[in-house]
């Protein structure tokens, strides 16, 4: 797996920014192997064809791989992973016009607003211990050196504890780090 693929049409970023896709996305990221459409499918309650045309998107942008066949019963099964351990937009100063920026933020409100359905659905479910949430905002003052020291100790934390392990508790973790001024 590359360590990030970078992103940098209109059409890559449209194609990413559908909530249905990122959902799918952030399955196959939580998968411990490559996955079929139907697990992936499966895992969500959602109709198989309906998942394979999101896969295909992500697959025609590359944020999905093809890892393997293998044949089941007759049938050519395909498993896919995800290609790049962190997916980078990039802004392209030629092509940067208002419909760009709000698909960006079109993309990086969905991908916040996933993440807080998630969290408030665990939460609600923990309502006899409120005060055990470990909440943190604020604002870091970094060197560069400093900003990718961080950067770099989040993405190891999400890739290398992204296995469920006997002995271990699932944590939902979630973040971002962005230069303020």
């Amino acid at each position: 797996m590359k360590e990030f693929i970078t992103l940098k049409t209109m059409k890559e970023i449209k194609i990413i920014s559908h909530p249905m896709r990122m959902k799918i996305l952030k399955k196959y990221y939580g998968f411990p192997q490559p996955a079929t459409v139907k697990q992936i499918a499966d895992h969500m309650g959602e109709v198989p064809a309906n998942i394979h045309y999101h896969v295909m998107k992500l697959l025609e942008i590359g944020v999905l791989t093809l890892d393997h066949t293998q044949v089941i019963n007759g049938i050519v099964a395909k498993f896919y992973k995800p290609s790049a351990h962190t997916i980078k937009i990039e802004e392209d100063d030629e092509t940067l016009d208002k419909n760009r920026i709000s698909k960006y933020e079109i993309l990086v409100s969905n991908f916040f607003d996933e993440n807080k359905n998630t969290f408030m659905k665990h939460l609600n479910l923990e309502t006899d211990k409120p005060n055990e949430v470990p909440l943190i905002s604020t604002t870091l003052h970094l060197t560069q050196k400093e900003y990718e020291g961080v950067l770099n100790y989040l993405k190891s934390l999400a890739t290398h504890h992204k296995v469920a392990e006997e002995n271990k508790k699932s944590y939902m973790f979630f973040s971002g780090l962005i230069e303020k001024e």
